[in-house]
């Protein structure tokens, strides 16, 4: 029976293979705040207890986070929002009184440019407040934010980013603080 040997020699190394690699690419996800100072938001996701990336744009403070691996198939075939980027986007709306938007982004490199999705929500008093769409979201913000969304930018190449998982406590009141003040003109 050679050939049933070779059938098994097939089908366990087609196992070996799909085992190897994660079945979706891990992602980023995006907060867009119409907070101007990333100084006061990083303050206040480090007072909040909140671990992400603040960074500076002309349109307003953007937190970010590097999403986990999905290990589920399927995953990419809903729009579920992944906890993390759930979680964030939530409690910044609670957080700031002001409704936000989170952009998730799973995207691999193709022979042809970025593949994958793109999904965007509103969240207002900390729930998801309905679906956007990421074009109309990508066009009214900084041109950074779609960089970094379709990888052509990594977080720890922009400057001025914050993590707010380093930051004290104390310098974190401080910051929010400085950040909340007006600039005389």
């Amino acid at each position: 029976m050679p050939m049933d040997d070779e059938f098994e020699r097939l089908v366990a190394g087609l196992g070996d293979e799909i085992s190897a690699e994660p079945a979706q690419p891990p992602g980023l996800a995006v907060v867009v705040t119409p907070v101007a100072s990333a100084s006061a938001l990083a303050g206040l996701c480090a007072m909040s207890g909140l671990s992400c990336k603040v960074l500076p744009t002309h349109t307003g403070a953007v937190a970010a986070i590097a999403l986990a691996a999905v290990d589920d198939p399927f995953a990419a075939l809903t729009n579920a929002v992944p906890a993390e980027a759930d979680d964030l986007a939530g409690a910044l709306s609670r957080l700031t009184h002001l409704e936000v938007v989170l952009v998730v982004a799973r995207l691999s490199a193709a022979e042809e440019g970025p593949t994958g999705q793109l999904t965007a929500h509103r969240y207002a008093g900390g729930e998801r407040a309905g679906e956007v769409s990421p074009g109309l979201v990508l066009s009214s913000v900084d041109a950074l934010v779609e960089d970094l969304l379709l990888g052509a930018v990594r977080l720890d190449e922009v400057t001025g980013v914050e993590d707010t998982s380093s930051i004290p406590r104390w310098k974190a009141a401080r910051m929010f603080t400085r950040g909340l003040k007006k600039r005389k003109p």
